[in-house]
């Protein structure tokens, strides 16, 4: 009979404690990114950002002044980064666009009620987004703003989304603040 002899951390060469450190490291690895990917479920993958204001103003008005990009620089903060190479349509309403190296927009539909956008960023960001005019008695309305987006299963896109209201909603509303200003201003 012979004697047994247990094997001391002393005894295993550095590749099999560098193959148990790799073994452990991607175990880990995975599992983080399971954990991840399963709490990042919880978000929703679809997100509205909005954002309302009432104004002293006419539907036509401020329905022209939206759905015009030509006056967009007057009132929208997100044109207040200085855009390059902007390039407008010929005319406002259904089918407008205002094309720059950051962004392209589109009016998708444009009417005294509301007006639909289709947001397209550099980087294959793209997004919905419009305003409805409610009106409140003869001389005002209210304005609601939204952005609606939507999130693929991507654990960092659903986790991110908790952000964009942080981000996008205070340039929402010095934009709907600068718009109140351009649309009661006398004509």
């Amino acid at each position: 009979m012979g004697i047994e002899r247990k094997t001391t951390p002393s005894d295993i060469g550095p590749l099999v404690r560098f193959m148990h450190f790799l073994k452990f490291a991607l175990i880990s690895a995975v599992t983080l990114f399971l954990v991840w990917t399963v709490l990042s479920l919880i978000f929703p993958a679809d997100v509205r950002i909005g954002r309302t204001i009432n104004v002293a103003a006419s539907r036509q008005r401020v329905a022209a002044a939206v759905s015009d990009f030509h006056t967009w620089g007057e009132w929208n903060d997100f044109l207040k980064p200085p855009l390059t190479n902007i390039k407008y349509s010929p005319s406002g309403g259904t089918g407008a666009w205002l094309r720059a190296d950051q962004m392209a927009i589109t009016v998708l539909s444009a009417d005294t009620n509301s007006i639909e956008l289709n947001w397209d960023l550099t980087g294959g960001k793209r997004f919905n987004g419009g305003m409805r005019f409610q009106p409140l008695n003869a001389d005002s309305l209210t304005i609601q703003w939204w952005f609606d987006f939507h999130f693929r299963w991507y654990p960092w896109e659903r986790m991110g989304s908790f952000v964009y209201d942080r981000k996008l909603g205070p340039i929402m509303e010095e934009s709907l603040k600068g718009l109140k200003q351009f649309v009661e201003k006398p004509l």
